[in-house]
């Protein structure tokens, strides 16, 4: 791994939460991650996934923006409105295929702290992972 990734296989018991309506990147990510060493769980809409955000403590989301039903902005802006700020301000990643022009700015105004456009190197996805998990674990009550 790079210098910018070698802490993944260090940060204890993470969980992230993949968001993807492609079944393929959901497995594909999740091998990826688990590899690491990540505890991954999955969701293919935006509804099951804000499920499992209010049932379980994750450390990540990643999702895509463009889904069948509720999208992804409509799930980080969902999101950052529970009271639980243990929940509310889980870091998240907007990992999408969205060719919007302003899709970018749309979604870090949603909520989201990244935005990836698909097709992208994992190398990069893997380096923002662990910029924003490196961030979170600092974090007060982490």
């Amino acid at each position: 791994m790079s210098d910018d990734t070698k802490d993944l296989d260090i940060l204890p018991e993470l969980t992230i939460l993949v968001v993807d309506d492609d079944e393929n990147m959901r497995l594909s990510l999740t091998d990826i991650f688990e590899i690491c060493g990540i505890k991954v769980m999955t969701a293919s809409n935006a509804l099951e996934a804000f499920d499992l955000v209010e049932k379980f403590k994750l450390d990540l989301l990643i999702s895509d923006i463009n889904m069948p039903g509720e999208n992804g902005y409509w799930l980080i802006e969902q999101i950052r409105k529970i009271t639980s700020p243990k929940k509310s301000e889980i870091p998240a990643i907007a990992y999408t295929g969205n060719t919007e022009a302003n899709a970018q700015k749309k979604a870090l105004a949603s909520g989201f702290q990244t935005y990836i456009q698909k097709p992208s190197k994992i190398q990069h996805l893997l380096t923002e992972v662990t910029k924003l998990l490196k961030f979170s674990q600092k974090l007060p009550g982490n």
